[in-house]
């Protein structure tokens, strides 16, 4: 008896656990899918990048040891000799491709950044929409079975009127199509479910074990967040395409000025025979370069032009962006609003629809209405739920659409 209690009280908690839920799968697909893996080494190959700009803003420092053996020595001097250096050089220029490149890398470091985050969002929005569907389809196909019971009831009616006179063939086999229709939807529904759910499994890299798909409710709270452009990921990365761009520019533009180089050398040179380090010498040395070809304003003009249009690319790309997403903001909150509405329409369609039922459930115990009747009122109760449903799972959509547009984290945590 008192493992029966302990089973019946550990059932529940069972049957709940016996279900996906969408964030044990977004994090599941994020730890194991390819595209997030190959994302996370972009972005790392990036901080790589950044790193080998800076050192090789450093001078150059070198260490040296020679060693010489004279295998034919004639005169006084050793047969072996051995010298020591250490030298440091750097040398700077108008146009020094050591520093735009640093320059570049820190853009790209930013860009890589941003497009890390973006690409965590994305996933976790893509997986959130095949997820929904699936939901969506088997609410549906909850309805549909449904609606096939009552139609075979209404058939199984129709064969009865049959053989008391009351109808005739002809009624009969429609109602028989009504029923084969009802079950012909239910198995494309089926099986586009079954195809849906291949997807979404894969998409997160997990092995469907046939387990329910824990359902999701709108964000009752949720208010639709203030248009900032300047936040969101797609400014941000077209932000930095200018600056990247500007920058190949400003090279350019140096290219066409005469190339000045400065630049600065300390060796520190310790040598002797046999390993007697006792003949030092240093040297110091600084130049300056200034050189100009000839044929420099015809060699850069292209380059320079490459550069202005691509500069000129990138400002109208984020003009144009600035606009897509005023637009889409735009008719995404009106939409948003106008669902929100009729979930309230919907709603008090659905509770009407099943007050009728009860009403009919009524009249149909006292004799006063036959069973088509009664049925018809449930045909029109499980069509108010699936509006009611889509309607739902329309604004969930909705919901996250924005903030995956405005780049704000999906579901709060990605």
């Amino acid at each position: 008896m008192k493992r029966l209690l302990i089973l019946l009280m550990v059932l529940p908690l069972m049957l709940v656990a016996q279900e996906y839920s969408l964030d044990e799968m977004i994090q599941h697909g994020l730890d194991n899918s390819w595209s997030a893996q190959q994302s996370k080494l972009s972005y790392e190959s990036s901080a790589s990048n950044l790193s080998s700009a800076t050192w090789n803003l450093l001078p150059d420092a070198d260490l040296g040891l020679r060693l010489n053996q004279d295998l034919h020595n004639q005169g006084p001097g050793a047969d072996l000799t051995s010298a020591f250096n250490f030298s440091v050089s750097k040398t700077i220029s108008l146009n020094d491709p050591a520093w735009f490149n640093y320059r570049q890398a820190k853009i790209n470091k930013q860009k890589a950044d941003v497009s890390y985050q973006t690409s965590v969002s994305a996933y976790a929005y893509e997986v959130f929409n095949a997820y929904i569907k699936v939901l969506r389809q088997q609410k549906q196909l909850l309805s549909l079975q449904e609606n096939l019971a009552i139609q075979t009831r209404v058939w199984e009616q129709a064969k009865v009127l049959k053989q008391l006179g009351k109808n005739t063939d002809f009624d009969v086999k429609q109602s028989e199509i009504a029923v084969m229709n009802s079950q012909i939807s239910i198995i494309q529904l089926e099986n586009t479910i079954r195809e849906d759910r291949q997807a979404l499994f894969a998409l997160v890299q997990m092995e469907d074990e046939g387990y329910e798909l824990a359902d999701l409710q709108p964000d009752e709270d949720y208010e639709i967040p203030a248009l900032e452009p300047e936040t969101t990921s797609e400014v941000q990365m077209l932000r930095a395409e200018i600056a990247s761009a500007k920058l190949s520019k400003t090279q350019s533009t140096l290219d066409y000025f005469p190339r000045l180089t400065l630049g600065y050398g300390f060796s520190r040179n310790i040598s002797g025979d046999n390993f007697e380090f006792d003949r030092y010498s240093t040297t110091h040395n600084v130049y300056l370069n200034l050189s100009y070809s000839l044929w420099n304003h015809f060699k850069q003009g292209n380059s320079a032009t490459r550069s202005n249009i691509a500069y000129r690319m990138a400002e109208l790309n984020l003009a144009d962006k600035l606009d897509d997403l005023n637009r889409q903001y735009a008719s995404q909150s009106q939409q948003l609003q106008y669902l929100l509405r009729m979930d309230k329409l919907l709603e008090e369609k659905k509770q009407q629809s099943a007050a009728q039922i009860r009403i009919a459930e009524e009249r149909y115990r006292l004799g006063l209405i036959d069973l088509l009747e009664l049925d018809k009122t449930r045909t029109d109760y499980i069509d108010a739920d699936i509006s009611y449903n889509a309607n739902r799972y329309q604004i969930i959509t909705l919901q996250q659409a924005i903030n995956f547009l405005l780049s704000h984290k999906i579901l709060g945590k990605w």
